[in-house]
């Protein structure tokens, strides 16, 4: 089946292998391709950048599970690909992964500067005095608190001391844009609980009903943690897929 040729926007200034797997995958996941992506060369085009650096993209692709690339065939799209099995990669948002469901979505998020509380300090043995942005994000689907998402991200890593400004959803897009040093991937931990009180969650669930919950370690590419993440998921509206290839 031959491919769509979609334009999927032009990276401008100096193009980045990251930039560029970033734009072809969320094309692939809004669907603007079919079964194929276009040759190396009309990539290069769509997005202003080289060859080469398609080709990192691409490689960088193939090796997460999303494409798969022969000779004489080219560059097919994997048939699980879709933002519910790509969601624990933080490839895609989890608004992203709750339109996808069919759902209609807000994201509120508000920020402090301080410390962390005393249930961080314990999911994640931080020091208690670390001076600290710490962000709450609560995503609405159909205007009901599906996932409730805390951060503690170290303040002596934003470029701006004097920071005021907004915290995007998005600890990855954020990190980019705002940290010295952003984050390169994340370690999380799946963990079960269930509401024993109204201070176990904010997640409106029944009392003795039960939430995913994730724990999220953020590094950095030398392996240095710059920011945690305490990640409640009702169950009712996302259950987490993992893909595993061999």
């Amino acid at each position: 089946m031959a491919s769509k040729q979609a334009s999927i926007g032009r990276i401008e200034n100096v193009p980045l292998t990251e930039q560029a797997r970033t734009a072809i995958l969320e094309a692939i996941l809004d669907k603007r391709f079919d079964e194929r992506l276009p040759s190396e060369e009309a990539l290069a085009e769509m997005l202003n950048v080289s060859r080469t650096t398609i080709r990192t993209a691409l490689q960088s692709l193939e090796q997460e599970g999303i494409i798969t690339r022969k000779r004489a065939i080219g560059t097919t799209i994997n048939a699980h690909v879709r933002p519910s099995t790509l969601s624990l990669q933080r490839m895609v948002g989890f608004d992203g992964l709750l339109r996808e469901k069919g759902y209609s979505v807000d994201v509120e998020v508000i920020w402090s500067r301080g410390t962390p509380g005393e249930d961080f300090v314990e999911s994640f043995s931080l020091e208690p005095d670390q001076d600290s942005l710490l962000s709450e994000k609560s995503y609405f689907a159909d205007g009901k608190l599906a996932i409730f998402v805390r951060d503690a991200m170290l303040w002596a890593n934003l470029k701006d001391q004097k920071f005021d400004g907004e915290v995007e959803a998005s600890i990855f897009e954020f990190s980019s844009a705002a940290w010295t040093v952003p984050v390169d991937h994340v370690v999380a931990e799946i963990l079960p609980v269930v509401k024993r009180s109204k201070e176990t969650t904010k997640v409106p669930v029944e009392r003795g009903e039960a939430i995913t919950r994730l724990l999220e370690y953020h590094y950095d590419s030398r392996g240095d943690q710059l920011a945690v993440s305490m990640v409640d998921v009702d169950t009712d509206f996302i259950h987490f897929e993992v893909f595993r290839r061999r």
